[in-house]
Formats: structure tokens, C-alpha cells, sequence
């Protein structure tokens, strides 16, 4: 299976997307540390801002931008639309973690916020976007279905 991503000709700071994916990780750490989740219903509004408006209003983009800027890290400009498809599989995620913390199926919470936390740093620490290889995925079984 070759790698594909979705492509878009809008740029995006991929070191403001990877400081992004750390603070995610780390919201999701506490809330498995805490056993509280409602700081994943504060993700679910924050990755749908990213995910389906420009982000202009993500609170974490906000901080991640003051951050990067704050430490002068040079800019590395990469295509957007992997980015928000990655954020929509986090706006999809944090759903299904709210929706099965609400319902009392707590191990199942507990294993996609863990999920969720190993995504986020594997983007974070090593630019690995894992949402290029569920997008990859997708598109095999799309042409599957199409034959």
C-alpha cells in the first residue's frame, strides 16, 4: 500500500501543528491520570475549529503560535490538508471518548484517549501523521468497493 495524504494548496506552520499535537497529548494524559474527561469536550470544540474553519478561533492554536514565536522556531511550512483531516480524526475521536465516558464504558474511554495520546506524539515528537495512513486506507477501500 503506497502512503497517500489529501492535498490542498494551503500551507500550514507544521512546528505550530506539532506543538499542537503535545499539548493535545498532554490534555489527554490528564485526563487518563485524573480520570476526568471533560477536558476531551474542550478538545472536541477545539479540533472542530481547526478541523472545519481556518482555526482562527482554536484556542491551542492561539498558544501554540505565541509559543512557537516565543522561541523563535523558524517557520516550516507544509501542507494543510492532512492537518485537517488529522483534526477531524481528532474532533472524531474525542466524540467517541465523551460518548463513551457518558455511557459508563470507562476502559473503552481510557483505550481511545490512550490511542488518541500515542497519535498526537507520534506527530508531535517524530512528524508522523498517522492520519495520512488511516487517509491511505481509506482510499484502498474506497477503490475496493468502486471495482
Amino acid at each position: 500500500m503506497e502512503l497517500s495524504c489529501p492535498v490542498s494548496a494551503e500551507r500550514i506552520n507544521e512546528n505550530v501543528v506539532r506543538i499542537i499535537a503535545f499539548m493535545v497529548a498532554v490534555i489527554a494524559i490528564t485526563c487518563i491520570i485524573f480520570s476526568n474527561y471533560w477536558a476531551i469536550v474542550f478538545l472536541i470544540f477545539d479540533f472542530a475549529l481547526r478541523a472545519f474553519t481556518t482555526g482562527k478561533f482554536s484556542v491551542l492554536k492561539f498558544i501554540a503560535i505565541k509559543i512557537s514565536d516565543g522561541f523563535s522556531i523558524s517557520p516550516k511550512m507544509k501542507d494543510l490538508a492532512p492537518k485537517k483531516f488529522a483534526a477531524t480524526l481528532g474532533f472524531v475521536f474525542c466524540l467517541l471518548i465523551t460518548a463513551t465516558f457518558l455511557l459508563s464504558f470507562y476502559t473503552l474511554a481510557l483505550i481511545l484517549t490512550a490511542i488518541m495520546t500515542v497519535f498526537a506524539f507520534l506527530e508531535s515528537l517524530f512528524a508522523i501523521c498517522v492520519g495520512c495512513y488511516i487517509y491511505s486506507f481509506l482510499q484502498v477501500f474506497v477503490k475496493k468497493n468502486e471495482a
